[in-house]
């Protein structure tokens, strides 16, 4: 099976200690793999982990408005596709 992978840019806000943790596993995947890794490998790596729950299971994870204000903060969302 021949399939190319398109790469797609994000602008992404993220939780300094999500990024913390991230950076962590990047370097932690570069000594696996004997190379740089870029933090995108371990977002990846991340997502891969967490998405092979199912969805029931994650949006229990996730908190209320109240507990993360934050995202409210960020204005409307518009998504294009």
């Amino acid at each position: 099976m021949n399939t190319t992978t398109k790469l797609v840019r994000l602008n992404l806000h993220l939780r300094p200690d999500h990024i913390d943790r991230l950076t962590t596993l990047a370097c932690a995947l570069g000594k696996k793999k004997c190379r740089d890794t870029r933090l995108a490998e371990a977002m990846e790596l991340a997502l891969t982990a967490g998405l092979s729950w199912e969805d029931d299971d994650l949006l229990d994870l996730a908190r209320s408005d109240r507990e993360e204000p934050r995202w409210l903060a960020l204005g409307p969302i518009v998504r294009t596709r």
